[in-house]
């Protein structure tokens, strides 16, 4: 039976006519009648079968008896401005039965109106669609992430079968985007499972702003993340856009930091036969670009298959040459510009293979941070340098400083600073000569955690340096928040001071800029005379580097450096 809206308006129907009217009506339809207040008048046998209430308990009441709590109130203010200016109005609405279940109704609401033009009653058509709004759920249940409400594996699988068979069908090709968070478990172990949680969450949400097309961001696994791109012709400028996101800091809760990922990029066809190559060869393009440190994307290429197993060959040798104590530290002497004396050293990482020759550390180190293995790479380093520093103060009557570079992932580490304490103890190194560099981009990890940790390290009377300082991000809120000491120009600065005025005007402003906050300078990579003089006009206070001295083996330094020294 069809009723349209105007023949209930032009009709002067009784209200006993539309109740034998509506109850008729096929069984399935669910019908109230209500006055212009809203009271329940009538409701037909399906009404009280679906909201499991008897009829006389729903007459005389309004429909705040079925409220869900589901809709806000704004949703109800709508219906009711609608309908009281004579309008018909459909939605959706989620209504609770006696027994507390709920159900979901599709409703129409048609008001009658009197020779004034105002509603005098209101008639409610609803039809029950529970089922269907059930299935939707368990539907983005089952093909989206819980955490992060992206669609998750499974759903990725649809896509990418939908996505071979079009490619096989039509000669379309297709990107898949392999995104990993870099050194998660860093965040997870350092600020807990909740904090890591809620990051990952912020990062669906930021892939989610920049996805204007189609729902192509899928959580993979963990911190692992797959975005399919169809127009392969904007494959970098969706790789740097991406990116991007990452460029703003973090505020998770309390903490605030930085973040960076990898993302290795597969075109099927071109550079996978399968589904199963495509994933495996985006990931191996993904790990590639991990080597670079920080925000990276790189395209698969054949031969990273090669440089995949160099990579697992690679973390087996370095377990060895930990295990086995074949590292070794070089040590570069750190001069006074004042005095010209040697005032200490900085320890440096070196390692030599049978079968890869001299690895340098920015080849070796990043491998260490993602394989696990950098934290007992510092505690080697640092206690190696601490025996090696207290012997040469011993024998040579010395108070030399020795710094040593820590991995932000080892600083943030619980029990850092007890391992410090171990090792001063072990090694009996006196703790002002001790000096631990931390990058400038390890402040922008768990702020308030590392202005802890250097807090104490500090109170140990241990001193703390800045490295590299100018190459990051840092703000200078950021520096005015940490304790340190010592800021340390990076190489990159100094080599600019010959070349014109902008080099000079950079290194003038980071030593003012130290100096103001009472923090001393040791710039890095000096090479020659003009170098040094700059340096020294601005009032640099320390310098290393190849104009001075190479870094050394231990015997070479004692050599070469600390007996001419005594000698003298």
């Amino acid at each position: 039976m069809n009723i349209a809206p105007s023949s209930f308006n032009q009709a002067n129907y009784s209200l006993k006519e539309l109740q034998d009217i509506f109850s008729a009506l096929n069984s399935s339809i669910i019908v109230a009648i209500t006055d212009r207040t809203g009271r329940i008048t009538f409701v037909n046998d399906h009404f009280c079968k679906i909201s499991k209430y008897k009829r006389e308990e729903l007459v005389g009441q309004d429909h705040r008896l079925l409220n869900s709590g589901f809709h806000q109130k704004s949703f109800f203010r709508e219906m009711w401005k609608t309908i009281g200016k004579g309008e018909m109005w459909n939605g959706e609405v989620c209504n609770r039965a006696k027994d507390g279940s709920l159900y979901w109704v599709k409703t129409t609401i048609i008001p009658f109106m009197d020779e004034n033009d105002k509603p005098y009653q209101y008639i409610a058509i609803r039809v029950d669609i529970t089922a269907q709004k059930d299935i939707k759920k368990i539907t983005h249940i089952a093909y989206h992430d819980e955490l992060t409400g992206l669609p998750n594996r499974r759903k990725l699988e649809q896509r990418l079968e939908y996505e071979f068979h079009q490619s096989r069908r039509n000669g379309e090709k297709f990107a898949l985007f392999f995104i990993d968070v870099n050194r998660f478990k860093h965040i997870n172990d350092g600020l807990g499972h909740i904090i890591g949680d809620m990051f990952l969450v912020e990062m669906a949400n930021r892939l989610r702003s920049i996805d204007f097309t189609s729902n192509s961001f899928y959580r993979h696994n963990s911190d692992e993340f797959v975005f399919i791109l169809n127009d392969t012709s904007r494959i970098d400028e969706m790789a740097k856009e991406i990116l991007s996101i990452f460029h703003e800091s973090f505020i998770i809760d309390t903490y605030e930091f930085y973040a960076s990922i990898s993302i290795g990029i597969c075109v099927f066809p071109d550079q996978a036969n399968s589904i199963e190559e495509l994933l495996k060869n985006a990931d191996i393009a993904m790990y590639a670009a991990k080597t670079t440190r920080g925000n990276y994307y790189k395209l698969y290429l054949p031969n990273m298959d090669d440089d995949n197993d160099k990579w697992l060959m690679l973390e087996t040798k370095l377990h060895q040459a930990l295990k086995k104590d074949l590292l070794e530290l070089h040590y570069q002497p750190k001069i006074d510009l004042k005095t010209g004396a040697i005032v200490g050293m900085e320890a440096l990482l070196r390692w030599y293979d049978s079968d890869l020759g001299h690895l340098p550390p920015d080849r070796f180190i990043p491998f260490a941070e993602e394989c696990g293995l950098i934290n007992d790479i510092g505690v080697w380093v640092l206690r190696k340098a601490s025996i090696q520093t207290h012997h040469w103060n011993k024998v040579y009557g010395l108070n030399l400083q020795v710094a040593v570079n820590i991995s932000p992932i080892h600083i943030s580490a619980d029990g850092f600073v007890d391992m410090v304490r171990d090792v001063i103890a072990e090694t009996k190194i006196d703790p002002s000569t001790l000096e631990i560099e931390i990058t400038e981009m390890s402040m922008l990890d768990y702020t308030e955690k590392l202005i802890q940790t250097i807090g104490e390290l500090k109170a140990l009377g241990i001193t703390i340096s800045i490295d590299d300082f100018g190459t990051g991000y840092a703000s200078l809120n950021y520096l005015k928040k940490f304790p340190v000491d010592v800021l340390k120009i990076d190489r990159a600065f100094v080599q600019d001071i010959i070349s014109g005025k902008s080099g000079i005007a950079m290194i003038s402003a980071i030593i003012s800029l130290a100096h103001a906050m009472e923090l001393k300078v040791v710039a890095e990579g000096v090479e020659n005379e003009a170098e040094l003089n700059v340096l020294r006009k601005y009032g640099c206070e320390y310098v290393q580097g190849y104009y001075f001295s190479k870094p050394l083996s231990a015997e070479d330094f004692t050599m070469n450096i600390l007996e001419k020294v005594d000698s003298h």
